[in-house]
């Protein structure tokens, strides 16, 4: 074996404070990442806090009016729909012919 020396120690010390001078700033720039995230979260928070109440207001449906208007809309717009559908239908059938 040969016999260790001051340069292959100095050399082994030096890349031992690159490597934790390395991982020093990795540190920190992964610290500022998550502040920037946190201080998202905290921005989004009130948003997020209206959820359940918006989730409950449409689940509840107490405007039966409302209901009412939504179904006969639909009904008229599928009658009309397909009324149109088979008039164009009838036309290129019997243009064909």
């Amino acid at each position: 074996m040969t016999t260790v020396t001051e340069s292959d120690l100095k050399e082994l010390k030096d890349l031992i404070v690159a490597f934790r001078e390395d991982n020093n700033k990795r540190l920190t720039a992964i610290e500022n990442r998550l502040t920037i995230v946190e201080t998202r979260l905290d921005e989004w928070r009130p948003a997020m806090a209206k959820i359940p109440d918006l989730a409950e207001k449409v689940g509840e449906l107490k405007n039966w009016k409302q209901v009412g208007l939504i179904v006969v809309t639909a009904v008229i717009s599928s009658i009309f729909s397909g009324t149109i559908g088979g008039v164009l239908g009838w036309m290129i059938r019997s243009g064909k012919a």
